[in-house]
């Protein structure tokens, strides 16, 4: 009997074991639904799972995770499946776990400012729950809407609030994980401060799910900022919205929200009649200010308005209150979807470089743009130096690669890194030792190996 003989026959043997533990109305084995969990956001493409499972208790991710392993079945957790990188996608069929049933808020603790919560839950949701408590939770990924907290510590989520707040890592307090082969690992602490042992829970926090599954997240919460302030600001061009951003930051000025949209965006937001884009507008910024005093937000906003102002911006649009507010995001909000429609493909990359080298990156952008006749659109965090570069082109037979390899050779050159908040994944990993060294790569191989000696779990992803 042939390798793939065998790895058949085991997992038939495992679907059944699994029909005998959760019966069979909880495993699924139709085609249609199992060809969903083959594909996420990204433009990889995956392999349909032989079977999969959505989890619903701490209890079944244990048992489920320690009959894989007895059966030697690669496993993939999934959240909504919003990643970019194609990690949540099987690339050698076995088993998906559905994690997106395990979506309950246990615990909101006001004195201590934290929320413990299961893997599942979606992030817009757990935000508006706490809010409704006077609290606060800041990371805001593009997909806070539908993308699930467990997705975003597996990959390190970030947002446009990331500049003043951070990311999920400094979010994350403590973690229950299941390993391959059914054991739990508690991490983490419910304190401020606290430095026993090595800390695991930083190193399970962006490990893309190839370490264990969470099962229960501890998060940090703050106090929910009372006074927002939110700018849309047009720019004459690229060069003078990036000299703007620099002396903001250098300025001492710490907006929540400072976000860049280039030329090529602000030309298809023109056209889809955007307020606040006028003829003589090159580029866009839109900044947020939020804070516990009117006369101190109130002070901020005006300053770096004054910064932009004497750059040479347009009229800048400042809103205070929802409705309002909500008008200024619109060119947020729609952007991507609105980019996507000016061609037939798109590849989006997110990449960070130094915030003061940005000028070069976007002149680098543009010679890829010509040197390889595609249109390269850019947007993002402008104030930690995360740009989403997004690739269009038409043509069926177009090979996007070389494109691709173009932008992470610059920003490398930059002194940057390939990837912000979307992980490494499958999209990524051929490009992972242009940044890292070998002794590095095979370093986090040895951790790889000593959580899941099998290499069961969530296989073939970033290395």
């Amino acid at each position: 009997m042939t390798n793939q003989n065998l790895e058949k026959r085991a997992v038939d043997l495992f679907a059944v074991a699994l029909s005998r533990s959760l019966g069979d109305s909880r495993v699924i084995v139709d085609s249609d639904i199992l060809a969903q969990f083959s594909r996420d956001k990204s433009h990889c493409e995956g392999v349909m799972p032989d079977v999969a499972v959505r989890v619903k208790s701490e209890d079944e991710l244990t048992s489920v995770l320690k009959m894989a392993n007895e059966y030697n079945v690669p496993v993939v957790a999934r959240g909504a499946g919003t990643g970019k990188a194609g990690g949540a996608i099987p690339l050698r069929g076995g088993l998906v776990l559905d994690m997106t049933r395990l979506d309950q808020l246990l615990e909101v603790d006001r004195e201590n400012l934290l929320a413990v919560v299961r893997p599942g839950i979606v992030t817009g949701n757990l935000q508006s729950m706490v809010e409704n408590e006077g609290l606060f939770y800041p990371p805001d990924p593009n997909s806070l809407d539908t993308c699930t907290i467990g997705g975003n510590v597996a990959h390190n989520a970030g947002g446009p609030r990331a500049f003043k707040y951070g990311v999920t890592r400094e979010y994350v307090m403590g973690l229950r994980s299941v390993l391959m082969g059914g054991d739990v690992v508690v991490s983490g602490k419910r304190t401020v401060k606290g430095v026993t042992g090595y800390d695991v829970t930083a190193l399970m926090v962006g490990s893309e799910g190839t370490l264990g599954v969470f099962s229960q997240i501890t998060l940090r919460l703050t106090r929910k900022p009372p006074v927002l302030s939110t700018l849309l600001i047009p720019m004459p061009d690229e060069e003078s919205a990036g000299i703007a951003v620099s002396r903001i930051v250098a300025a001492g000025i710490v907006p929540r929200v400072l976000e860049f949209m280039d030329t090529t965006i602000v030309d298809v937001l023109r056209t889809k009649g955007v307020t606040g884009i006028d003829d003589g507008t090159g580029a866009l910024i839109l900044a947020e200010m939020d804070g516990d005093s009117e006369e101190l937000v109130e002070r901020a906003t005006l300053q770096l308005a004054d910064v932009c102002e004497t750059l040479g911006a347009g009229e800048i649009l400042m809103a205070r209150h929802g409705g309002d507010r909500e008008k200024l995001w619109a060119a947020r909000r729609v952007m991507s979807d609105a980019v996507a429609e000016t061609a037939r493909h798109k590849v989006s990359e997110d990449i960070v470089v130094p915030r003061s080298l940005a000028p070069q990156l976007l002149t680098g952008l543009k010679k890829i743009s010509k040197r390889f006749g595609v249109k390269v659109a850019s947007y993002g965090h402008a104030g930690d130096g995360n740009y989403h570069v997004n690739v269009l082109w038409d043509d069926e037979g177009f090979n996007v690669t070389p494109v691709v390899a173009e932008v992470f050779r610059l920003t490398l050159a930059l002194g940057g890194t390939i990837t912000g908040e979307h992980g490494v994944g499958i999209a990524k990993k051929p490009y992972l030792p242009w940044e890292q060294g070998t002794s590095l790569i095979a370093l986090q191989r040895s951790i790889k190996q000593v959580f899941d000696p099998k290499g069961l779990l969530n296989p073939d992803k970033i290395f």
